[in-house]
């Protein structure tokens, strides 16, 4: 014979004169159904719902007690719906009623027992189950694998490295210069550097020179008959001769570029930044600029190294040729002014750029027009990289002078450059005295010292 033993049941949502009569009543002897258990571990509930105190009671019980969802209970009510899994009982409530519906209660909860208890799975079952499930798993590791073969290949067709977003930007800047200076598309001044087949002959040759030092330019040709530097150079330079024969440009053609080119580079060398408080760190850190991810100091250490060495040296990682020459003590530089501009401004990431020295063709040696003097080409890049701001490495309260005065028939000019050329040739300043004593612009003043001290004219 079985004994079936006790269910308990919690109350929820009483007054505490209800409360205290229903545990009278499961207390009593006639009551053998149900044992009165705190609700929080009864298997089942006796809930009212017929006021809304009680409603917010069940409810909080509900919430802090989520494993109570499931319980079965009595609900009394005031003709509403029970919740479900509960048993409706309507007030008023008497212990008649009540003892009924607990004996309800009582069979539903037996019922699981004995009737609703599943089978526990057979082996060959959960062996099916377990194939499904790692047939699905294959299926998407599959998907996955190919759609991520798909991607690597298009990257493979469709290549975004910096090479290329330096091609994109080149692209851009000679429009730009196109649109500015008033000139056909096919001048071959400004044509030198576009990234066409025989453009990406001489980035072919970067790459390898980078790969490997001491290459020789001229040694380079490729299966798909590449051209090389010189081949590149005598073409522009026929370009440039069947051009100037079918168009030479008025008088009046030529003053209006002149012009406009004059004031951008005004703007391109000195900037627009206004007059700071150099005693404010806020403002003092407006005019200050971080040389180390610059073009400049690169080009510097070109001319030290190869002066030191007498070795020709390529800054490698530029979207053209850029080789000083000791033996001229000049720059072979195929950038033209606007390339030059956004190479200037631009912030390279650590190892892009890189130096190396070389054996340089004849070509590079003979072909003049992109030869430009050492001094020249780093004066006119300071000027650019400045922009109105000084450099980080500069002592702003340390006095300075020049030993030699720049001679602007040679360099590129900027506002008030003979003034500050004269006063620092004549004192030993400080940029901060410099300020004060000729009260000119900064950006005037801190321009032309970042290019005087790029060229080595400030005694050291």
């Amino acid at each position: 014979m079985v004994i079936h033993q006790k269910d308990t049941i919690g109350l929820i949502g009483f007054s505490s004169t209800e409360q205290t009569m229903l545990e009278l009543f499961f207390n009593g002897r006639q009551q053998k159904l149900f044992t009165l258990t705190p609700a929080e571990k009864a298997s089942s509930l006796l809930v009212d719902l017929s006021s809304a105190t009680g409603e917010m009671k069940y409810l909080k019980h509900q919430r802090l007690n989520p494993s109570s969802i499931g319980l079965s209970g009595i609900a009394i009510t005031n003709g509403d719906d029970a919740p479900e899994g509960y048993l409706a009982l309507k007030r008023p409530l008497t212990l008649n009623a009540l003892s009924d519906a607990l004996t309800a209660l009582s069979k539903r909860l037996q019922e699981p027992k004995n009737q609703d208890a599943e089978p526990a799975p057979d082996r060959q079952t959960v062996f099916a189950e377990w194939q499904a499930r790692k047939q699905a798993g294959a299926e998407a590791m599959q998907k996955w694998n190919q759609g991520k073969r798909l991607h690597d290949e298009s990257k493979k067709i469709f290549p975004l490295d910096r090479h290329g977003v330096q091609e994109v930007i080149s692209k851009a800047h000679l429009v730009m210069a196109h649109r500015r200076n008033e000139v056909t598309p096919g001048d071959p001044a400004i044509a030198v550097v576009s990234f066409d087949k025989d453009s990406a002959a001489v980035d072919k040759v970067h790459a390898d020179q980078s790969d490997a030092p001491n290459v020789n330019v001229k040694a380079v040709q490729k299966p798909e008959k590449l051209k090389s530097v010189a081949g590149i150079l005598r073409s522009n330079k026929a370009q440039k001769a069947e051009v100037q024969q079918k168009e030479i440009p008025s008088k009046d053609q030529k003053a209006k570029p002149t012009e406009n080119s004059a004031d951008v580079r005004l703007h391109d060398y000195c900037g627009h930044l206004p007059d700071q408080d150099l005693s404010d760190p806020s403002g003092l850190r407006r005019v200050r600029f971080n040389l180390e991810r610059c073009l400049l100091p690169w080009v510097e250490q070109a001319v030290k190294v190869g002066r030191q060495s007498q070795q020709s040296q390529q800054v490698l990682g530029l979207p053209g040729v850029l080789i000083y020459l000791p033996s001229l003590d000049s720059f072979f530089c195929d950038l033209d002014e606007d390339l030059l501009l956004h190479m200037a401004r631009a912030k390279f990431s650590f190892g892009e750029l890189s130096l190396t020295a070389i054996e340089f063709s004849e070509a590079v040696i003979n072909e003049t027009s992109r030869h430009i003097v050492a001094d020249k080409l780093v004066w006119k890049l300071a000027l650019l990289t400045s922009r109105g701001r000084i450099s980080e490495s500069i002592d702003l309260n340390k006095p300075l002078q020049l030993i030699r005065k720049p001679d602007f028939n040679y360099f590129e000019i900027i506002p008030h450059a003979r003034t500050l050329s004269e006063l620092w040739y004549s004192k030993r300043l400080s940029p901060i005295q410099m300020l004060s004593e000729s009260s000119l612009p900064q950006r005037n003043v801190f321009t032309f010292l970042v290019a005087a001290d790029a060229v080595g004219y400030f005694n050291p």
